[in-house]
C-alpha cells in the first residue's frame, strides 16, 4: 500500500496494490514524508475504500487530537471486548467526540435519561466510556461530564459485531428504554424504588437484555416448569400480576408473547427485589 497524501498525523490518503483510492487511519501515519510505501498494514486501525465527500470532509475538519483520542479509545475497546467492531466506529466516534467537545465549549450539556440504565445493562462498555473520558481529556484538555461516558458506551455497543450482525442505534435504544420501562412497572406496582446499583438489578437487566433479544428473534424459552409456574402464581398473586404486566408490555413492544418459563423468571427477580426492601 502506498501512502499518497497526509490529511493529518493520523489520517492519510492511500492507494492499494490494485490502484484503489483509500482513506486510512493509523497512529502517526501522517508523520512521514509522502508518498511512501507502507510495509506493515497491520498498523492501520481503519481503512475506507468507498470514499465520498462526507468522509473527506469529516476527517479534514475534525482536529487530529480528537481523531487520536478516538483511535486510542477503539484500540482499548478492541482489547477488552470479546467481539469484532464495525470499522466505521472510528469515524462515527471521532465525529461524535468533536461535536461533544464543541457543545461543551458552548456551555451546552445534554443529559441522557437512560444513562443509569446503560451503566447497568452494558457495564463493560460503560467502564470503557469512563476511561475514554480520561483519554479525551489527555488529548484535548477538555474535561467532559461523566454522562458523556454513556454516549461513548452506546457507540461501542452499536459497533459490536455479534454473529456477524450489528444492531443499529435505534434498536439498542429500544432495548434500553424497554428495560427502563420494565423497571418502572415493578416500582409502580409495589411502590418501591429499585436499587439500580445492586447486584440483583445487574442480573435482572442482563436477563431482560437476553429476553428481549429472544423476543426479537422469535425464540421463546420452552415451558418446562409449568408446575412451578402455577404454584408461584398461586402463592404470590401480586408478583404474578406484576409479571403479567411486564409480559403484556413486552408483547406490545416486540409483538411476541413471553412463555410461562420467561414469566417465571420475571417473577423470581421481582421476588428478589421485594425481599431486599
Amino acid at each position: 500500500m502506498i501512502i499518497v497524501k497526509k490529511i493529518n498525523k493520523n489520517v492519510a490518503m492511500a492507494r492499494d496494490d490494485r490502484g484503489n483510492e483509500l482513506v486510512v487511519f493509523g497512529k502517526g501515519i501522517g508523520f512521514h514524508e509522502t508518498p511512501y510505501y507502507l510495509e506493515d498494514e497491520s498498523t492501520l486501525q481503519a481503512v475506507f475504500s468507498n470514499i465520498n465527500n462526507g468522509i473527506l470532509s469529516m476527517v479534514r475538519t475534525v482536529p487530529s487530537e480528537v481523531i487520536d483520542a478516538a483511535l486510542q479509545i477503539i484500540d482499548m475497546a478492541k482489547a477488552e471486548l470479546d467481539c469484532e467492531l464495525n470499522p466505521n466506529v472510528v469515524l462515527t466516534l471521532a465525529d461524535h467526540l468533536q461535536f461533544a467537545v464543541e457543545r461543551l465549549k458552548d456551555g451546552c450539556v445534554i443529559e441522557n435519561p437512560l444513562s443509569d440504565t446503560v451503566e447497568f445493562v452494558y457495564p463493560v462498555e460503560h467502564g470503557l466510556g469512563l476511561r475514554a473520558l480520561a483519554i479525551l481529556k489527555k488529548e484535548t484538555g477538555v474535561s467532559m461530564p461523566r454522562t458523556e461516558a454513556c454516549s461513548i458506551a452506546m457507540h461501542l455497543v452499536n459497533s459490536e459485531r455479534a454473529d456477524g450482525r450489528v444492531d443499529d442505534m435505534d434498536e439498542v435504544m429500544r432495548t434500553l428504554s424497554s428495560i427502563d420501562e420494565v423497571t418502572n412497572i415493578v416500582e409502580r406496582e409495589f411502590g418501591i424504588t429499585v436499587d439500580r446499583a445492586s447486584y440483583n438489578y445487574a442480573r435482572f437487566t442482563t436477563h431482560l437484555r437476553y429476553l428481549i433479544k429472544r423476543l426479537k428473534a422469535d425464540r421463546a424459552s420452552s415451558d418446562s416448569n409449568a408446575d412451578l409456574f402455577a404454584r408461584i402464581s398461586h402463592d404470590f398473586p401480586d408478583v404474578s400480576a406484576c409479571g403479567d404486566a411486564i409480559a403484556s408490555y413486552l408483547e406490545d413492544r416486540f409483538g411476541r408473547a413471553c412463555s410461562e418459563e420467561e414469566r417465571l423468571y420475571l417473577m423470581m427477580y421481582i421476588n428478589r427485589f421485594l425481599a431486599s426492601r
